[in-house]
Parts: C-alpha cells; sequence; structure tokens
C-alpha cells in the first residue's frame, strides 16, 4: 500500500496538498484502476487511485479517491468527466471534490471558487481584477479597507465563477500575492453566532486577533459599548482580576479588554503548574471596570479558552495604586519647580492614611486571606480533610465541562465545607464523585458550587442518589481501578444532568 493510502486510511489525516487535488468518484462497484486511470490521467498526473472495499464482504464499495499532484488537475477532471459515461454500456459517474471530515457539513462553492490573497496597501481593485482576469473569468474582487479611514488593509477576496479558473489562478498567480481558498462565508456567520454575547458583536476568524479587531472597527460596536459604559451603575473598584483557563499570551487579553475605554494598566502571570494565567486590569473610572466585569466575564476565544472576571477589591492593591500616583504627583511638581512643605506634608498625611485603613481592618485581612481567584464564588476557608478510614456518609456527583481542573484545584475547593474525605474525576472523563463524612458538609458544597466556575470550567455539583456501599468507603482504591468498578448508575445520571442543561 502507498504511503497516501496510509494516510487516507488515517482517520486523522491532514489537509490535502495541494488543497482540493484529491476527488472523490462514485463509478459502480465493477470499475478497477485500470478503467480509471486512461481516462482521468488525460487532466494531469496521478499520484494515486484507491477503490475501498467492504470490511466486512471485501466487494468493492463502488466508489474511487484519485489524487493529482495539481489543484487545477482535479478541477479539470471534474469539469470535463462529471456525470459522463466511461463507456457504453455503464451509467454516468459522479465526480467531485473529496472533502476532508472537517469540511463534511458544508456544501458551498464558495470553498472552491474563492481565494484569499495579500496586497499592498496602495492596491486597487480595478489592479488586482486586471490581473486576475488571466486566468479566468472574475465575478467580483473585494479589497478589504478600514471602516474609519478608509485605508487599506493589506488583503483582498477574489471570486471567481469556477473552481477550474480559480484553481488555475491559485497555481499560476504573482507569488507575492500569496493566495489561499477562502473560508466559506455561511461558516464565518456560523462561528461567528457561537461568539455573540450581550452588546458585543464578533466574528469568527483562524486567529484570535481578527475577533478582537473587529470589535475595535465595528461602529456600532463602539457606540455601543459607550452606551453601556454610561449606563452601567459604578461600585468602589476601578480593577478587575481575570482568570483564563486554558492560558492565553497577554496580547490577546490586553486587545480584548481594551475593548472598554480607560484601560490603564494590565498585570499579567503565568501560573504554568496549574495551566492558567492571573491578569490584573485597571480601569480609569469605576463605571468602565464595572462594565468590564459584567459583559467579560464568561468570555470564551474561538480556541476554547474561557475568561473568569471579577472585581478586584483588594484594598492594599488599591491603596499602592493611590500610593503610587501620590509619589507621581509630587514627583511632577518636583521637576516642574514648584515643590513646597505644604505639597509635601500633604503627601505624607494622605500616605499614612492609607496605610493605617489597610493595616487596622483585621476583617478585610481574613477575607483576603480565603480569596480564592480561581473561583467564581465566594468560598469559606480551608478545612482539614476528613480521615481517610473515615465512614462515607454523602457523595456529591460532580460534571466539569469542558474538561475537569486540575485535581490540587477540586481538591482545595471542596475541602472547604469539612469532612472531605476524598474527591476525583474518572480518566479522560468530565465527571467524579467527592466524597464527605457528614451530610452538612456535602450540602453546603452543592449548595455553594453547582453552577460555580474554577479555573474557567463550569460545575454541576449534585447529591448522588444511591446509598453508600461498602466500596464507597474503600476510597483509597485509585482513580483506574474506579473507572473499573463504576456506579450502576453514572450513565443515568449524566443523561439526567445533560437533558437538565439543554
Amino acid at each position: 500500500m502507498s504511503t497516501w493510502n496510509q494516510m487516507l486510511r488515517n482517520d486523522e489525516r491532514k489537509e490535502d496538498k495541494p488543497p482540493h487535488s484529491r476527488i472523490f468518484v462514485v463509478c459502480g462497484k465493477q470499475s478497477k484502476e485500470e478503467d480509471l486511470r486512461p481516462p482521468f490521467e488525460q487532466f494531469g498526473t496521478i499520484e494515486d487511485i484507491y477503490l475501498p472495499k467492504d470490511r466486512a464482504t471485501g466487494e468493492p464499495k463502488g466508489v474511487a479517491y484519485i489524487k493529482y499532484n495539481k489543484t487545477s488537475s482535479a478541477a479539470l477532471a471534474i469539469q470535463e468527466l462529471h456525470l459522463k459515461t466511461l463507456r457504453s454500456d455503464s451509467k454516468p459517474i459522479k465526480v467531485m471534490v473529496a472533502v476532508n471530515r472537517n469540511d463534511a457539513n458544508s456544501s458551498s462553492e464558495d470553498r472552491y471558487t474563492r481565494l484569499f490573497i495579500k496586497v499592498h496597501k496602495e492596491a486597487t481593485e480595478s489592479e488586482i481584477k486586471q490581473h486576475f482576469f488571466n486566468f479566468g473569468y472574475v465575478e467580483s474582487v473585494h479589497l478589504q479597507k478600514d471602516k474609519f479611514t478608509e485605508a487599506n488593509k493589506g488583503f483582498a477576496y477574489v471570486h471567481y465563477k469556477t473552481f477550474y479558473d480559480a484553481a488555475k489562478a491559485y497555481e499560476e498567480c504573482d507569488r507575492k500575492y500569496r493566495p489561499m481558498f477562502a473560508t466559506p462565508k455561511e461558516e464565518l456567520k456560523r462561528s461567528r453566532n457561537s461568539l455573540e454575547m450581550d452588546s458585543f458583536h464578533s466574528s469568527n476568524s483562524p486567529c484570535r486577533e481578527n475577533h478582537i479587531e473587529r470589535y475595535h472597527s465595528r461602529d456600532d460596536t463602539r457606540r455601543d459599548i459607550l452606551n453601556g459604559v454610561t449606563l452601567t451603575k459604578p461600585f468602589d473598584f476601578n480593577r478587575v482580576n481575570v482568570k483564563c483557563y486554558p492560558p492565553v499570551p497577554q496580547r490577546y487579553i490586553e486587545q480584548l479588554f481594551n475593548v472598554v475605554p480607560g484601560m490603564k494598566n494590565c498585570q499579567y502571570t503565568l501560573d504554568t503548574y496549574n495551566g492558567v494565567c492571573k491578569v490584573n486590569i485597571t480601569y480609569e473610572t469605576e463605571k468602565q471596570a464595572a462594565f468590564a466585569s459584567e459583559r467579560l466575564n464568561n468570555f470564551e476565544f474561538p480556541s476554547g479558552e474561557v475568561l473568569t472576571v471579577w472585581p478586584d477589591k483588594n484594598p492594599l492593591n488599591k491603596a499602592a495604586a493611590e500610593l503610587s500616583s501620590i509619589v507621581n504627583n509630587f514627583k511632577n511638581a518636583i521637576d516642574a519647580g514648584s515643590p513646597n512643605l505644604v505639597q509635601l506634608a500633604d503627601a505624607i498625611a494622605q500616605a499614612s492614611t492609607l496605610i493605617k485603613v489597610v493595616t487596622c481592618t483585621p476583617e478585610i485581612s481574613e477575607e483576603l486571606e480565603y480569596d480564592v481567584n480561581y473561583c467564581s464564588v465566594p468560598l469559606p476557608p480551608p478545612q482539614p480533610l476528613a480521615n481517610n478510614n473515615s465512614r462515607v456518609v454523602q457523595r456529591c456527583f460532580i460534571v466539569c465541562k469542558p474538561q475537569p481542573p486540575p485535581s490540587s484545584v477540586l481538591r482545595d475547593v471542596f475541602c472547604r465545607f469539612g469532612d472531605l474525605i476524598h474527591v476525583s474525576t474518572f480518566p479522560n472523563k468530565i465527571f467524579g464523585f467527592a466524597k464527605y463524612a457528614s451530610i452538612k458538609s456535602a450540602q453546603e458544597a452543592i449548595k455553594c458550587l453547582n453552577g460555580a466556575v474554577v479555573c474557567g470550567i463550569r460545575l454541576k455539583v449534585m447529591e448522588a442518589d444511591e446509598k453508600p456501599t461498602k466500596s464507597d468507603d474503600d476510597h483509597r482504591i485509585n482513580d483506574d481501578e474506579q473507572s473499573d468498578n463504576r456506579d450502576n448508575d453514572i450513565d443515568r445520571k449524566r443523561i439526567r444532568l445533560i437533558d437538565r442543561s439543554e
């Protein structure tokens, strides 16, 4: 078997190179390779022909895959042989582009007739059309421009009438255009809909930058945001904390939160151990911070990363910011040549007041000690685990979507209600159990954590239906053994939970 055939049989095969150079032929069960090669070979060099067989019977399925070395060869074969007969005694064959599984849900012809190209900043639509008319009939050229400045963005779309013309342009146009086949419009719309959130308009593209750039570029988006900030009720904070799981680079966080006007500072830290990034963002006004906290919480990037955003009411952070402002103002006065003792005394008095407020408020210090910034709900302080040999009085059934957070995080969250014996999830599953030595602790965990977001992952926590059994008490078995001795009602509970969420 050739290397290409091995790739075909692999479910995880990569995209064809060049793109759309593999065709799918419905030819009948009697067709053989020697019947197909002569008529198809006249359109270009064939790399391989594969006729799949039924695994059970070994009989041909009546279809074939033909791989060309050029996209234009595949396009010409489709154009000339689709619904034609190879022999006088045979039925017409069907010839089409062989789609990968990722593209199976799309039937759009745009996928094969529209090119995405790079252009220089001074390029015009007429200049582009003149060049690309050399390869076939161009239906339209759309040069992307900034909505505010009308400046050329540096890329354009060229729409041909036929797949063959687009393929020729893809292969033969000036290499400075760096052509590629464009994603169909309806796929972009479907992706855009999945990213909508209240008062924000977004659209999907292969990169996170494109989503965020659309936020900045749309005039109606800016108007909605400004109106939203104006109508937002201010609170006593101008900073927000952000947690993202899995982590994303700092520039994407900055670009997203800069959608809300007034961002002054962005402090980014990466927690590689727990696989999250933590960000503290400062805005000019309390309204701006409140708007960002409300509207960007639970925002999901197109690649799956989820943001958890909550107000930063830490008085230490606020005091540090205000102290920095006081020092900067005094330095500016010195640089301007107008310092005096009154200004110095005033700066010292303000700094002393801030320090006293922070250091003389024990309840605030206690609150900060138990602030868990990776959880969307307030949690009580950590409590010691129950004895390893304690009897399991009640179990909590946990569902984590899209995947469980780290085990250390689960243990830290569920231990805060006391009497926790053990918490774990099943390998390669999204669910697990938390075992408690008291009903009160289990019920408090359910009440507090059901619906909470931990490390960007939403939890569903509910009481397990069955009564504890002897196997429940043997919590010392590892997770692999638990997966082999699974409870009879796990599937039933999973189905019920999924039904409730839909």
